[in-house]
């Protein structure tokens, strides 16, 4: 049940969830026992087959921001439609007692909006790079095929960080145009209903108008027999 509830949440506050995982990982990156423990099996592999992944795992951190950057553009659109379907629904909304749960709605879409393109411009922030450069040249030559395991894992370890960024932001937005789409069903049921509504007092004032005008000329038939 627990599972369940904590999936539940990770769905509807993503941000929060990816938050907590990236602690998680970046407090075992920064635990060497543990990069030593984890990467042993690694080490099956020869040098130049570790080196080939390191390689590979720089490649997909890569794309991974560059994904994450673009997000921005699909944010900007968002936002776009957002605004233009909260003015939409101020000025369609009937003057009733749910207009303000729509507008709260809205709101919240916003937020979720927003939160996205939080997460998403995380993508601009450097993250720890593992396998590269002078030193790590320096450690290779004295830690060989070791030392490129650990290399490995924790390049692993920080783009699967990477990848949970990215589900997050397309989760918040995922959320965002749901809930707007709640908003949308709201605005329409209010319309149908204030046409309903509208429809049923014409057709009441047309009875009363015959029921006035058949009264009326009653009146006259009696006075003309009363002559």
């Amino acid at each position: 049940m627990k599972k369940y509830v904590y999936r539940a949440f990770e769905e509807a506050i993503p941000l929060f969830a990816f938050l907590r995982n990236k602690r998680k990982i970046m407090m075992d990156l920064s635990d060497e026992a543990k990069i030593q423990e984890k990467s042993k099996p690694y080490a099956a592999l020869d040098e130049g087959c570790l080196k080939d992944r390191i390689a590979e795992e720089h490649d997909r951190s890569k794309r991974i921001d560059e994904k994450t950057s673009k997000f921005t553009l699909g944010l900007s659109v968002s936002l776009t439609v957002l605004a233009a379907a909260s003015g939409a629904f101020a000025k369609t909304i009937p003057a009733a007692s749910y207009a303000g749960l729509i507008s709260i709605i809205c709101g919240v879409a916003s937020i979720y909006m927003l939160l996205a393109g939080i997460t998403a411009l995380g993508s601009l922030k450097t993250l720890p790079v593992y396998g590269y450069g002078t030193q790590h040249a320096l450690n290779q030559k004295d830690g060989g095929v070791y030392y490129l395991s650990q290399a490995l894992y924790a390049q692993e370890r920080m783009n699967v960080a990477r990848h949970l960024r990215n589900e997050a932001a397309y989760q918040s937005l995922r959320n965002g145009f749901f809930v707007l789409l709640l908003a949308l069903m709201g605005s329409v049921i209010g319309l149908i209903a204030q046409q309903s509504d509208s429809i049923m007092n014409r057709d009441n004032f047309g009875l009363e108008l015959l029921d006035e005008s058949k009264i009326a000329s009653e009146n006259v038939l009696e006075e003309k027999k009363l002559e």
